[in-house]
């Protein structure tokens, strides 16, 4: 078996590279906005479909790529990951390959599933939650979070796995805002597991040879300008 050939530091940083011979480019991208409304069950909110502007949003990051060489494209089983994946994939004659390790922390798994937020706490309490968790940048800030170091583990071990399997390739991810920053935080050697406040179909691009990486971009959602003009109420 020929040896793989050893990518050069500098080439693997090159935005500007024409083959992934010996790498893999990695793009991640955000779920388009999803469904929401005002203390929905739990359970509900979990897998909410995609909202009018979500669909937008994945049409628009799905045009953007359109012109790009991808090899395949991945995601995550919630729907509106693989709504975003399949936006995606249309324009390379691909189909999303699911994989399950890439859903999204559940930030109350261990809260009753049939109860909205505010069926547990009251606006108040919510609203220290959310300050509590904005100042620690932390998962484990809220109250029925399922295990962030599990789960960071999960999605490192699924992204690497991943990279592995398709070296010589440009590859679509479809994911989460949490699953998007573990790998980050993972990157940056960082111990906060909130690095950036992740766009709804934003783009963050990452470029892997043996066990070296290199992060091109970060975030990037000028796709959505045209059919965007407003943060919305969600973001997660």
């Amino acid at each position: 078996m020929s040896e793989r050939k050893r990518v050069r530091t500098i080439d693997l940083e090159n935005p500007f590279l024409s083959s992934f011979e010996g790498m893999c480019e990695m793009l991640l991208v955000r779920h388009g906005e999803q469904q929401f409304r005002e203390n929905i069950p739990l359970g509900d909110a979990l897998d909410a479909p995609l909202s009018d502007l979500g669909w937008k949003q994945a049409r628009a990051v799905g045009e953007r790529l359109a012109p790009a060489r991808m090899g395949a494209v991945y995601c995550s089983p919630m729907r509106r990951a693989h709504d975003t994946a399949r936006e995606i994939a249309r324009h390379h004659g691909l189909e999303p390959i699911v994989v399950e390790e890439l859903k999204e922390i559940d930030l109350w798994k261990h809260a009753p599933q049939d109860k909205g937020l505010l069926d547990l706490y009251t606006a108040a309490e919510l609203g220290e939650i959310y300050r509590h968790v904005s100042r620690t940048r932390k998962h484990s800030a809220w109250p029925h979070v399922e295990d962030p170091e599990a789960f960071k583990k999960r999605i490192v071990s699924a992204l690497d796995t991943i990279i592995a399997e398709n070296h010589g390739h440009r590859i679509a991810v479809a994911c989460h805002g949490g699953v998007i920053n573990a790998y980050l935080a993972h990157l940056l050697g960082s111990a906060y597991d909130n690095l950036v406040s992740v766009h709804h179909t934003s783009i963050t691009v990452v470029r892997a040879a043996d066990v070296r990486r290199a992060l091109l971009t970060i975030n990037d959602y000028s796709h959505v300008m045209a059919v965007q003009s407003s943060r919305g109420d969600i973001n997660a």
